[in-house]
């Protein structure tokens, strides 16, 4: 900046310039060595689809972003500029042409807030942009060759962006990408960035990485998660995942076989054949390691007619595995004792079946079913 400024005072046509001026231009000089500092904005249209294409060039990078419009008013293309440029960035200047929408004060009100600089051509001399005006000749080329075979210009368009991205600059020799973000984008072809794929070890990587380990932790301990015992081969019952109605049982009643299991996926089969992936958190374990009561609930569901039999061969081989506690006073016992209060009174006692090895408690009868008898 200093080098330009001595060149200017030994200037003879110094003294001719205003210091605000002056500064403007050092501006615009340094402008264009950084990217997003100083694009280039124009119209192109209507196409025979009657849209517009709206068409922002980075000045410096050589970067262009393409926006398709059906209206061209001043308040639409503010809207259209916004979205690019809060992710790029806003830029210092923005050179265009006397377009009825660049010339409003809605669109001189949206960049005066923003800080950005018009500078607007002359008119009917559109050489004075011509970097957007190249950019409109190869897009037009683009297209015509898109309507000649009959294709849809819009995905033709996506093409020409895509290979335009990753295309080196004759001028800078380097993608628009690479000089815009710093890196090229990935294509369809080949390149060595598909053989690893590795985050480079870095200081910022391993603090996030330790910042995921604590999130996962306190997430385990919120949800009380623990490891999955299914293993291949266990019969198990899906939860019902499709809202119905309040009385649609949590469990599905048909029963599945875990046929693959990785990390927390599972791999099941019904009996039709058909195979689902589902995580591990939505299938019971039919097995004798779990409480008969959480399987009596999840088996005592209106099953179809071809699980039936599977469900009560279930059912029952888990009854055959319990072992009541021999220990456990019954209330027969009770009653045959003449000492006990039960063999005195006349209403009967209903001994509940026990589960789990352990002794349900006795319950006696209201006296007044004494009249009614129950079936069990």
């Amino acid at each position: 900046m200093r080098a330009i400024q001595g060149e200017l005072k030994c200037n003879s046509d110094f003294d001719k310039l205003v210091g605000g001026q002056v500064w403007m231009i050092l501006w615009l000089e340094l402008s264009i060595l950084v990217p997003d500092a100083d694009v280039a904005i124009d119209f192109l249209g209507p196409l025979p689809s009657g849209d517009y294409l709206l068409v922002i060039i980075d000045c410096f990078s050589r970067y262009k972003e393409v926006e398709v419009l059906r209206k061209i008013t001043a308040c639409e293309t503010a809207n259209r500029l916004e979205s690019i440029f809060v992710r790029l960035g806003y830029p210092r200047t923005i050179t265009l042409d006397n377009g009825r929408q660049f010339v409003s004060n809605e669109f001189d009100e949206y960049c005066k807030t923003r800080g950005i600089v018009l500078n607007r051509t002359t008119p009917y001399w559109p050489q004075e942009n011509g970097l957007v005006e190249r950019q409109n000749r190869s897009l037009v080329k683009r297209l015509k060759i898109s309507q000649a075979l009959k294709k849809d210009w819009k995905q033709d368009l996506f093409a020409y962006l895509s290979m335009y991205y990753s295309t080196p600059q004759s001028t800078t020799g380097k993608t628009p990408t690479e000089l815009m973000y710093g890196r090229n984008i990935r294509t369809k072809l080949p390149s060595l960035q598909d053989i690893t794929t590795a985050v480079p070890f870095t200081d910022f990587a391993d603090r996030d990485q330790q910042a995921k380990e604590k999130g996962k932790e306190r997430g385990d301990v919120r949800r009380r998660a623990k490891p999955s015992g299914l293993v291949v081969g266990d019969k198990v019952l899906e939860k019902n995942l499709i809202p119905g109605n309040k009385l649609t049982p949590t469990f599905n009643p048909s029963v599945m076989t875990v046929t693959a299991k990785e990390g927390a996926r599972v791999t099941v089969e019904d009996n039709n054949r058909r195979v689902y992936q589902r995580n591990c958190s939505h299938l019971k374990k039919l097995g004798s390691e779990q409480n008969y009561a959480d399987k009596g609930e999840a088996l005592n569901v209106m099953a179809p007619v071809g699980d039936h039999h599977e469900v009560e061969r279930l059912r029952s081989s888990e009854l055959l595995m319990e072992r009541p506690d021999e220990s456990s006073t019954t209330a027969a016992d009770l009653s045959s004792d003449p000492a006990s209060p039960l063999a005195a009174s006349s209403s009967p006692v209903v001994t509940m079946p026990s589960e789990g090895g352990r002794a349900r408690r006795n319950t006696k009868m209201p006296n007044r079913f004494n009249d009614c008898v129950m079936e069990y």
